[in-house]
């Protein structure tokens, strides 16, 4: 009984997987009182149960490639590309099925993954230097193959979006199958053990055998399959895609990954957190959307989060480790 409430003593509020959900619950109240509107029952329903899905997927796969290490810049492009792929194909094939779309988006998602991982692990460019080159490429072949949205997307692959099992949206038990099936990987599987390891200390985990260049390359071949995944939620809840549907998408998913306690540094953090971070800036948007607060103060806002909180956590890792010599 004493070691139970000893152990308890030493949770922290600053701690990085407790902090999370402190300042969630700390926005919720605050947004309660700052909008009446906040609290009805069909907001309520959007922004816990719909709107968080698609950065929700992305962010996954952005913590799983942080953890190892990395970094990827070109998620919003790949964004843009997938759900622009996704309108072009039920423009141009209307009577091709939902699977088949699915299963391309995946599969492009996975392409893009590769190519990234290839160039940090074979070519060894830094990760952001590499990222940021794709991101370049995927946008401007973006723009040759569309300069405006394409809709038309049929009412069958929009219900991942739209439809509903009873009361609870099938977006959400999507996107809850997902995040068990990588928490189930991180948390319970060998792999998720290796990529901490290499994220922490490459040369590390090389001389004690794990296979540093396998783990990299699997990261970005799992973050480009979550970004396939959240490609195919946002093209059915827009009808279509675009080459400007993933723009910011990129800073949102670093900043929700980072709120939730994950480390630029690779090693540390949890794909819970980074839900936890996303659910939060899912309730800053609407907020700031209830407020009529202009779009351009928004970005502001969210790049002094972000700021903040790399600031909070590096801080906070200064002093463990100062204290541990």
């Amino acid at each position: 009984m004493m070691k139970r409430f000893s152990s308890l003593k030493k949770i922290r509020v600053t701690d990085p997987s407790v902090f999370v959900w402190v300042l969630l619950i700390a926005i919720i109240i605050f947004s309660i009182f700052a909008s009446p509107m906040f609290i009805r029952a069909r907001n309520l329903r959007n922004v816990f149960l719909i709107q968080p899905v698609g950065l929700g997927i992305a962010s996954l796969g952005q913590a799983v490639i942080i953890i190892s290490g990395g970094i990827d810049m070109s998620i919003g492009a790949a964004v843009s590309f997938l759900t622009s792929i996704a309108g072009g194909l039920y423009r141009d094939f209307p009577e091709i099925g939902v699977l088949p779309v699915m299963l391309i988006i995946a599969a492009l998602g996975l392409l893009i993954g590769l190519v990234n991982g290839l160039l940090v692990v074979k070519l060894r460019i830094a990760p952001f230097m590499a990222t940021l080159a794709t991101m370049s490429v995927i946008q401007g072949g973006i723009f040759i193959y569309t300069k405006k949205t394409i809709g038309g997307i049929p009412k069958s692959f929009r219900f991942i979006a739209e439809g509903s099992i009873g009361p609870v949206p099938v977006c959400f038990l999507y996107f809850a199958l997902i995040f068990v099936l990588v928490l189930i990987l991180l948390n319970r599987a060998r792999y998720g053990r290796h990529l901490y390891a290499v994220g922490a200390n490459e040369w590390v985990s090389s001389i004690t055998g794990i296979a540093v260049e396998r783990v990299k390359l699997s990261a970005y071949l799992l973050g480009g399959l979550l970004t396939g995944l959240a490609s195919i939620f946002l093209a059915g809840r827009m009808g279509g895609g675009g080459p400007l549907v993933g723009k910011g998408y990129e800073l949102d998913t670093i900043t929700a990954v980072v709120i939730g306690g994950v480390s630029l540094a690779g090693g540390e953090g949890n794909v819970a957190g980074a839900v936890g971070g996303v659910l939060i800036l899912a309730i800053f948007s609407n907020l700031m959307n209830l407020l009529d607060v202009n779009p351009y103060i928004q970005m502001l806002l969210k790049g002094l989060i972000l700021i903040t909180a790399v600031f909070f956590y590096s801080t906070k890792s200064t002093k463990a480790e100062s204290q541990s010599v």
